[in-house]
């Protein structure tokens, strides 16, 4: 799988995430993901994308963050999005509010499919229109067509 659109299930995606913390966006993506299966011992996973932040955070900066973690409790690679309209503080490199978020998680053991991901979503958000798009999506269906025609 190496499509960002087909790995992000439309269940999986919040436009309006109710989160105010860093943790509470963390643990509302996670809980998307473990409401679908996709995820066993959701506060384990949550514990560990957190441990993962303070070793440096995943806000990349531009509004952005991609939280994302190996773990035991995850079966095959899986990713969640979520977006804030207000902004929230999340530790990133530019010390702004991060309005995107890209979760991120795999199982241990696949670090080159994880870093392959990472990589590709990495290239997509350098694209200003694409972001900008992104942050004006209104429905789980437009994010999920922003994102299958940018790639």
């Amino acid at each position: 799988m190496n499509d960002i659109s087909e790995l992000l299930d439309k269940r999986a995606i919040k436009v309006r995430l109710k989160s105010r913390r860093k943790r509470e966006v963390i643990e509302e993506l996670v809980s998307l993901l473990s409401g679908m299966g996709k995820v066993e011992a959701p506060g384990k996973v949550v514990e560990e994308l957190l441990k993962r932040e303070k070793i440096s955070s995943t806000g990349i900066g531009g509004g952005i963050a991609i939280p994302h973690v190996l773990s035991d409790f995850v079966r095959q690679t899986t990713m969640a999005f979520g977006r804030s309209e207000e902004g929230i503080q999340f530790d990133a490199m530019d010390k702004q509010p991060v309005y995107l978020f890209f979760l991120l998680l795999g199982p241990k053991g696949h670090q080159s499919e994880h870093l392959k991901l990472l990589s590709k979503l990495s290239r997509l958000l350098k694209h200003e229109q694409f972001v900008k798009a992104l942050l004006k999506a209104e429905t789980t269906d437009e994010v999920l067509s922003i994102i299958k025609e940018q790639e």
